[in-house]
């Protein structure tokens, strides 16, 4: 899934996983939750996102015994439930511009 958000928080724990807490500024998705907290991987790379920035957060939820990784060699189900962070896109702001004469 991908919308609209900003990102209000973030945490880095010792294992290298980061948790971002983005709010959600697509009006239609938000009615459902205000908030989308997800997880970053370790080996997941990807530049890093300021606080207040706002641009197009891609992640997918993940069910715990029905969704898969693979390890290298094998498709493993995953142990827990969560938001994994896929992709997030800075979206410009746009330009004003102001005419005098």
């Amino acid at each position: 899934m991908t919308v609209l958000a900003k990102l209000v928080a973030k945490e880095k724990d010792v294992l290298g996983y980061i948790t971002y807490v983005f709010e959600c500024l697509d009006v239609d998705v938000a009615k459902d939750s205000r908030y989308i907290m997800c997880t970053r991987y370790p080996n997941w790379n990807h530049r890093n996102i300021e606080l207040d920035e706002v641009g197009y957060l891609n992640f997918i939820e993940v069910k715990a015994g029905v969704d898969t990784w693979f390890d290298g060699n094998k498709m493993i189900p995953y142990a827990y439930n969560g938001v994994q962070f896929i992709k997030f896109i800075h979206k410009p702001r746009s330009k004003n511009y102001e005419y005098v004469m």
